[in-house]
């Protein structure tokens, strides 16, 4: 048996998806967490976690040097960082080169070797690559590398709340108003951060069993219309919604990312939530889901939107 993942760097710390991963580290005494951040970076940490500065530049040497005596390293980095050059493939090579055991990517949303996310979206087909790289540079390490992909779905809380996401889903929880792409009805798994976070220690902590799989998340699975009249219900209130046709909008985003427009591939991403396309987020139809087998809480859709409400509520 392999000794344990004990010392664990993470990077990006502070996004959407890195700082529920760095909650729940630090949640985890026997852990040994350390956080890698850029020169430039203005974020702060919790006292007493130690860091490690390197260049915006991300080199390969600095790297390797920062992943020295790591178990495991986390990338939680934002999808423009994590796609736009080749610094997810240096971080491949540098864990290698740097003997890490385990390298959990930059990943955290559809299942990005599906040919249907792919073919959708752009930072998916970037994603897919990646991956590739990954599962194949730790299959001729002989065992020296493994690695774990997390696939989560939608972060259903983050997208209800229009300070973290821009109302990512176009669902204005504050202004009681949505729009609804299509039917509305194209179910998608929904993890919430929190959740997420907890899966990636749970991860860790279950060695051998996780090393080189993708792990499909899922608290549950919903849609847009779902979690509008679920909504509804908890305010007692009808809301405005405006229905929209995907196909000509898909079109266009596509047209202007291949521009040059990177924004554009948000877009895409939100209607790949939540049009009616088949990008295979139905993780509990069509995958093992991995939640309760790794002891993660999971909140029910009502849970989620009351605190979303909540939110909203105490935002005004």
């Amino acid at each position: 048996m392999s000794p344990p993942l004990t010392n664990i760097l993470l990077i990006g710390a502070t996004g959407s998806v890195g700082a529920p991963i760095l909650t729940a580290l630090l949640s985890t005494p026997h852990l040994k967490t350390t956080i890698l951040t850029r020169t430039s970076s203005r974020a702060t940490f919790p006292p007493g976690i130690p860091t490690i500065t390197i260049s915006d530049a991300y080199t390969l040497p600095e790297l390797i040097s920062a992943f020295k005596g790591q178990d495991a390293v986390i990338s939680a980095m934002s999808t423009t960082p994590a796609t736009k050059d080749d610094l997810a493939f240096r971080i491949v090579d540098a864990a290698l080169a740097a003997g890490v055991k385990r390298l959990i990517p930059s990943e955290f949303g559809a299942n990005n070797l599906d040919p249907r996310a792919t073919g959708l979206v752009p930072v998916y087909a970037r994603k897919g690559e990646m991956l590739r790289y990954l599962i194949e540079v730790a299959g001729k390490s002989e065992g020296k590398l493994s690695w774990t992909s997390v696939a989560c779905g939608a972060w259903l809380d983050w997208g209800l709340d229009v300070k973290k996401s821009g109302n990512f889903l176009g669902v204005d929880v504050k202004g009681r108003k949505a729009v609804i792409w299509d039917s509305g009805r194209a179910r998608f798994a929904c993890t919430t951060s929190r959740s997420t976070g907890e899966a990636v220690v749970k991860i860790l902590l279950a060695g051998e069993k996780t090393a080189n799989e993708q792990i499909f998340l899922a608290d549950f699975t919903s849609s847009v219309r779902e979690v509008v009249e679920c909504l509804e219900k908890l305010t007692g209130e009808k809301w405005e919604l405006e229905v929209k046709e995907s196909e000509g909008a898909i079109r266009e985003l596509k047209k202007r990312f291949e521009e040059g427009e990177f924004a554009a591939t948000f877009g895409l991403l939100s209607i790949s939530f939540a049009g009616d396309v088949d990008v295979g987020y139905d993780f509990e139809k069509e995958q093992k889901v991995w939640s309760e087998d790794l002891g993660v809480s999971k909140q029910t859709l009502e849970e989620v939107v009351r605190e979303a409400l909540e939110v909203a509520n105490a935002a005004a």
